[in-house]
């Protein structure tokens, strides 16, 4: 047979074959074009696909339990989405309304009242009231509970005399007005009181009385008070979840599910090639291999993101009993770390230079100022470490650097500090990788004399920041106007201008007295799709880009995925190995 012959018979075969694919490939395509409604009854965006394309897909570790006030290390990080918290923060880390619907202080900075949104629901219908934020208080401080996050709340009253089997549980300043009225008393004036307890995902009472820890382990078993409830968890394999169509409050999500593929720390997926492969939707960038993969594909580059996390690498040294004392010395090895080139290098992609604790986008933070008093000035560093009584390095006394259990990238940002200081100051560091909780014991107390750590925020107030240097911690170093600062401010219950004014003063007081050597702020490195619709993902008034789930950001109750999104379409080398054939 002829090839005109194979062609005449097969090409309008394979035609037919193509537009079959096509027409299967795009499921959604039919006579409404949107505005569509959800089935919790939101109404989606204009743009936004139907709402059984919205759904949203990528990784995260599988822990154990679902329920914030019973563990935090072993939990899933998919439970800030099914239990609903007092407050919650947007990207512009403002705190929005969520149970309650608004909350004032009392005049002595005491007594937090809370007043909560009425008609709001579990899913297994019971009213949602402040008895049940009482409950699930109460169960974050009995020690029966062993809650691993019990430390956070201290500022409670009673909270450590619970802990510590002193009082009962009972005891605790949180109580109930009234079904919709919520009050908390603190042990003193706590201005900072909201940011601190939008921790507060409330636990369902008559589920852990019937079936125990594990009510959150299992959709059966499963009650939720937020925007979204488990129905389905798949260990090792794969969580979902959907719209709670029971959901009275104002986070009322466009997505109809989320879908988290799981893992285990101990083995990690190929994320990066799951998102090529258009198996997930979002993922987070490991290695710089991996970033720089990206940043040379024309086809992805614009679909990675990146931006400062709020943490801080830095040097902490001892500064009652070692050499480290002379504030010459510790200024000596501040200007001589070129923390530029640190990044530019070991850290490449991972890292951005610090010259003070508090980072780009913190409340407070006052990096640029800051920075002259830590720069890199090597001329400078000689001149302080000669006046110090060690030219050249000579009679420097041997010190080891500590860091703590490091991986690869920042093993190796640690080589480059010890090389550092050789070139600058010749001084040879050694250096040593100590297994975590030996490091923190010796830390705590004050049994190091050189160490790099690293150091990330719990709360949005410079107090959690700037508190950690209060000599009551674990640094060894002590500055009497800097301590009287940050203690006046923790407790000011004045204007907010005139209280970061002084953690200002405090935290220059700090880098300048070099009660830290300040190193870098890690940079993280995301990808996701361009189909994923958000006012969250855009830049916030600090100018930052960033996917932080939903502990600290709006998202999965804000995002949609776009129409046209290319899901399920046949790949372009599907329609080339067709083509080809012809």
């Amino acid at each position: 047979m002829s090839r005109k012959i194979i062609s005449a018979i097969f090409i309008p075969i394979g035609f037919a074959l193509l537009l079959t694919t096509m027409r299967h490939a795009l499921p959604f395509q039919n006579e409404k074009t949107g505005p569509y409604v959800n089935s919790l009854g939101v109404t989606l965006p204009p743009d936004a696909a139907p709402p059984e394309e919205q759904e949203m897909v990528y990784f995260i570790v599988d822990n154990t339990y679902m329920e914030w006030f019973r563990t935090v290390y072993k939990s899933s990080q998919a439970m800030h989405l099914i239990a609903e918290p007092l407050m919650r923060v947007n990207h512009h880390f403002d705190l929005v309304p969520a149970a309650a619907t608004s909350w004032e202080v009392s005049e002595d900075g005491l007594v937090w009242t809370f007043h909560l949104r009425p008609d709001q629901v579990f899913s297994d219908g019971a009213p949602l009231t402040a008895h049940d934020y009482v409950y699930t208080f109460r169960r974050g401080a009995d020690p029966e509970n062993a809650y691993d996050l019990e430390w956070y709340y201290r500022p409670l009253k009673n909270w450590a005399d619970v802990v510590a089997r002193k009082k009962p549980p009972a005891a605790i300043g949180v109580e109930a007005i009234d079904d919709l009225t919520l009050r908390f008393t603190t042990e003193e004036p706590v201005p900072y009181f909201p940011y601190l307890i939008f921790y507060s995902w409330v636990s369902p009472r008559r589920a852990i009385e019937k079936y125990g820890d594990a009510w959150s382990t299992r959709p059966e078993t499963f009650v939720s008070s937020g925007p979204f409830t488990l129905t389905e968890w798949k260990k090792s394999d794969r969580m979902v979840l959907s719209l709670n169509r029971t959901y009275k409050g104002p986070a009322r999500p466009f997505l109809e599910r989320l879908i988290y593929n799981l893992y285990v720390v101990a083995a990690q997926p190929p994320v990066l090639p799951a998102y090529e492969s258009n198996e997930i939707d979002f993922t987070g960038l490991s290695s710089q291999a991996e970033v720089d993969r990206i940043v040379s594909d024309p086809d992805m580059k614009d679909q990675l993101n990146q931006y400062t996390e709020f943490s801080t690498y830095y040097l902490t040294m001892d500064t009652y009993n070692s050499i480290f004392k002379d504030v010459r010395i510790r200024k000596a090895f501040a200007h001589a770390i070129d923390r530029g080139a640190l990044c530019r290098s070991a850290l490449k992609h991972f890292g951005v230079p610090a010259y003070a604790m508090l980072p780009p986008g913190f409340p407070a933070e006052a990096e640029v100022e800051l920075a002259p008093l830590q720069k890199y000035d090597p001329d400078l560093a000689r001149k302080y470490l000669a006046e110090a009584g060690y030219p050249d390095g000579k009679g420097f006394p041997t010190t080891e650097l500590w860091l703590r259990n490091e991986g690869t990238v920042n093993r190796t940002a640690g080589e480059a500090l010890q090389a550092m200081i050789k070139s600058v100051l010749n001084i040879q560091l050694g250096l040593r990788n100590i297994e975590t909780k030996v490091f923190m014991d010796a830390l705590n107390s004050h049994r190091i004399t050189l160490a790099m750590v690293p150091y990330e925020y719990d709360y949005l107030d410079p107090s959690n920041l700037l508190g950690l240097w209060l000599s009551n911690g674990r640094h060894a170093w002590k500055n009497e106007t800097f301590e009287a600062l940050v203690l006046r401010a923790n407790a000011f219950t004045g204007s907010r201008e005139e209280r970061i004014s002084m953690y200002k003063e405090a935290e220059h007081i700090l880098v300048d007295d070099v009660g830290g050597i300040f190193l870098w702020h890690p940079r993280v490195n995301q990808v996701w799709r361009p189909y994923l619709i958000s006012h969250t993902l855009q830049p916030n008034r600090f100018g930052q880009r960033f996917w932080r789930q939903d502990k600290l950001q709006d998202l999965s109750t804000t995002i949609y995925i776009r129409k046209d999104n290319g899901r399920g379409q046949p790949s372009p080398s599907l329609f080339s190995r067709l083509i080809s054939w012809f």
